[in-house]
């Protein structure tokens, strides 16, 4: 299903986890969600850079809201009217959302599960991270990383990168002559895209291109994930609500994930 003209692919999880584990041929994973496909409305290149991958899954909850309106011909009244109800859906149908508009598809749970299986498989896997040497919180978290996705996956062969712009060539060059099959790039929205997009053309090694943002830092416990009573009744964002240090910027990003996406979807119809 297509919003804002990005095609949403509809898949089950499980599917997605087999075909991708091949890693046969290259294939790109993005996981927009309502702030990424908002913010496409007014940016063409990463539009255009989401187009260019294999598979694109839905992430957020505000995406299922999407669907519901999208899916009907219903005047824009009427679907304004609605909504309750398809919060209603949201929250009390989620099976039957699932099997209409097939699973909610987490960066984070492909993270997890990709480590898992290449940790087990004994696949070597490059992580790319954001460089932002202002924000002394990254920084910190940065310094303690390999050290402790180790203690977490001991059995993890992975190369780690701080991408610095001043030496992407140099590590786009030493990805390219690894063992790598795996890429996750973890620089936030837009710019992981791009990096993905950039290094695939010169990186024939890598299989599997995935752009999963902070899904790392709840690994290394530098983040908290919402307990999974939190996840089961799609309430994590509330959660997150509540345990963010700066609430304002949660509760403007909330604003833009919920009102004004829906609003936007509403208009586009």
């Amino acid at each position: 299903m297509k919003i804002f003209w990005i095609n949403i692919n509809k898949l089950k999880y499980k599917d997605l986890l087999n075909n991708i584990k091949q890693l046969e041929t290259q294939k790109i994973v993005f996981t927009p969600n309502p702030e990424i496909l908002l913010k496409t409305k007014t940016d063409t290149e990463f539009k255009e850079l989401l187009n260019k991958a294999n598979y694109l899954t839905p992430d957020g909850i505000g995406l299922y809201i999407a669907f519901q309106i999208l899916d009907n011909n219903f005047w824009k009244w009427l679907n304004t009217l609605l909504i309750p109800y398809y919060f209603f859906n949201l929250f009390v149908r989620r099976k039957y959302l699932y099997n209409k508009y097939w699973d909610r598809i987490c960066g984070s749970d492909i993270t997890k599960d990709m480590i898992n299986f290449a940790s087990d498989k004994w696949i070597k896997v490059t992580i790319i991270d954001l460089y932002n040497p202002t924000d002394e919180k990254k920084v910190k978290s940065q310094k303690i990383f390999t050290t402790l996705l180790k203690q977490k996956f001991p059995k993890l062969k992975f190369d780690y990168f701080i991408y610095n712009p001043t030496k992407k060539q140099e590590i786009i060059s030493t990805i390219s002559l690894s063992e790598s099959k795996i890429l996750f790039s973890t620089l936030w929205m837009k710019i992981q895209e791009k990096s993905v997009i950039e290094i695939m053309e010169k990186c024939n090694n890598i299989k599997l291109w995935l752009a999963i943002g902070s899904s790392f830092d709840y690994f290394i416990w530098f983040q908290k994930r919402a307990p999974i009573i939190f996840r089961k009744i799609w309430l994590e964002w509330l959660y997150r609500l509540i345990t963010w240090p700066k609430k304002i910027n949660r509760l403007k990003r909330l604003y833009n994930a919920i009102i004004v996406f829906i609003y936007e979807t509403i208009k586009s119809k």
